[in-house]
C-alpha cells in the first residue's frame, strides 16, 4: 500500500462511530485509505473479586466473545462507511492489549499511517455498555503524548455537517447536532 492511512479507533460506542465518520470525511477529502482499529482487553481481576476466580478458561471465553462482537462491529462500521462516504471499504485491525500500547505499536509498524482519530469520550462514558468494554475513553490524550503522528480527538457534539453523516444515520438525526 503506497497511499497514506488515517486510523480511527472504534470501540462500539456512539462517540467512536462519530470519530470514524470524521476520519472517513478526512479520508475522502485527502484521498488514501481508512483503517479502523479495536483493541480487546480482558481484566485480570473480574469486577473487583479475587484474581483466583478468574481462570484462564473464563478469560479465553470472554476474549472469544469480545472478538466476535468487535469483528461484527468493525465489519458493520466499515460497510456503512463504504456505502455512505465515497471511499473504499476500510481495512480493520483487531488487536489484543491496552489501546495506549497497541495503537502506537500499529502506527510504528505501518509508516503509511498519518493520523489517528479517536472519540473524545469513549465507551466508558456511555450508559448502555454491551459485552466487554474496549476502554477508549481518555485514549486521545495518552496517544497525543506518545505518537509521532497527529491525534484528532472528536467531541461528541460534532455537527453532522462536519462529518460523513451517512455513517450516523441510524444513531443521530440532524436535529441532534
Amino acid at each position: 500500500m503506497s497511499e497514506h492511512v488515517i486510523l480511527a479507533a472504534v470501540d462500539g460506542s456512539e462517540n467512536a462511530l462519530l470519530a470514524a465518520a470524521v476520519a472517513a470525511r478526512f479520508t475522502h477529502l485527502l484521498g488514501g485509505h481508512l483503517g479502523l482499529v479495536t483493541t480487546l482487553q480482558v481484566p485480570t481481576v473480574p469486577l473487583g473479586f479475587g484474581g483466583g476466580l478468574f481462570s484462564s478458561d473464563l478469560k479465553n471465553r470472554l476474549l472469544a466473545d469480545a472478538r466476535i462482537e468487535a469483528e461484527e462491529n468493525l465489519r458493520g462500521v466499515a460497510e456503512r462507511i463504504q456505502e455512505h462516504c465515497g471511499i473504499l471499504l476500510p481495512e480493520y485491525y483487531l488487536v489484543e492489549g491496552a489501546p495506549e500500547v497497541e495503537i502506537p505499536r500499529l502506527v510504528e509498524q505501518d509508516p503509511h499511517i498519518i493520523m489517528v482519530v479517536v472519540g473524545q469520550r469513549g465507551y466508558g462514558t456511555e450508559s448502555r455498555p454491551v459485552g466487554l468494554p474496549h476502554l477508549l475513553g481518555g485514549l486521545g490524550a495518552r496517544l497525543s503524548l506518545t505518537l509521532k503522528v497527529p491525534v484528532l480527538m472528536v467531541p461528541p457534539d460534532t455537527p453532522l455537517d462536519q462529518i460523513c453523516a451517512g455513517v450516523m444515520v441510524s444513531v443521530r438525526s440532524p436535529g441532534d447536532a
